[in-house]
């Protein structure tokens, strides 16, 4: 058997894995659908397995532990995608990439005043300044970092939002099967999202829900980016904690890259190596600075 510990770790390298090949999945979408829509879309598809796999309990239990069902919704899943999506309006991808290594610096530092025995270690800075260096290098191989105040702060404040998120996750009220947390966590947020299109009067594109593209990439984005990995993502914060948790995000770039590799025949790159041995690095560094590893 593996030790609790152990499978913190291996669900939350699993998680940020599935992350990463959805944004491919994502990429697509956008040319059928609007951000909003996607979100709404594959939440309700996440919601509906969550529901299947543990139909009890529907009733709230009470309104303290409802309220923070609703927290958890409102930060993990609507205004960090919604953040996200808007950053994406306003700087190029690469930049919001790199802001997403901010995560588990800022997680790092949120469960140093928020979570009783978290500790800041000087460790855990200098993985993240390893790490988003290598994120820089692939990221930006062919193109030049370019500030863009706007869509840059929006991405950021995405980053805090989820760290926030990581963060709240760990203080969820007890007492509760973990995949009634995120089911609870993900009808708010999708209640939250049909406020929304209803208070923005956004287009809807119901008809692009006929091409089998958008149903075959909702489908992964909703039983598997959504609905397993938020799960893993929770099962993992359980077993370890945020901070070690979140260190994990450093590969997103890395695995998206081998992701391009495999299955769009991309070609490996000098920076891809480089970058990703210093993301490697980082992370080692980090991970053993951090709680988990004393």
């Amino acid at each position: 058997m593996l030790s609790r510990r152990l499978t913190g770790h291996l669900f939350t390298f699993i998680t940020v894995a599935i992350w990463s090949v959805a944004f491919v999945g994502n990429k697509v979408l956008l040319a059928y659908l609007t951000p909003i829509e996607i979100m709404l879309y594959r939440f309700t598809l996440a919601w509906g397995l969550l529901l299947i796999l543990y139909p009890k309990d529907l009733l709230p239990r009470s309104l303290r532990d409802e309220a923070y069902f609703f927290l958890l919704g409102f930060l993990g899943i609507f205004v960090y995608f919604l953040l996200e999506n808007f950053a994406l309006r306003y700087t190029q991808a690469s930049n919001v990439g790199l802001y997403m290594g901010a995560i588990p610096i800022l997680t790092a530092l949120l469960a140093h005043f928020l979570i009783r025995g978290e500790r800041f270690r000087p460790a855990l800075l200098l993985g993240f300044l390893i790490a988003v260096t290598g994120m820089g290098l692939i990221l930006f191989t062919e193109r030049h970092f370019t500030l863009r105040l706007r869509g840059d702060l929006l991405a950021l404040a995405g980053a805090a939002t989820f760290a926030l998120y990581s963060v709240a996750l760990k203080r969820a009220p007890e007492g509760y099967h973990f995949l009634q947390i995120a089911r609870k966590s993900f009808f708010y947020g999708i209640g939250l999202m049909l406020l929304y299109l209803l208070l923005t009067g956004e287009a809807t594109h119901i008809q692009a829900l006929r091409e089998p593209t958008v149903w075959g990439n909702l489908i992964f984005l909703g039983f598997f980016s959504s609905g397993l990995a938020f799960v893993l993502w929770q099962q993992g914060i359980e077993r370890i904690d945020p901070v070690a948790a979140g260190n994990y995000i450093y590969l997103v770039p890395l695995l998206t890259a081998l992701t391009g590799v495999f299955v769009l025949s991309e070609e490996i790159t000098a920076a891809m190596l480089l970058g990703g041995a210093l993301i490697l690095g980082g992370l080692y560094v980090a991970q053993r600075g951090s709680k988990a590893a004393e």
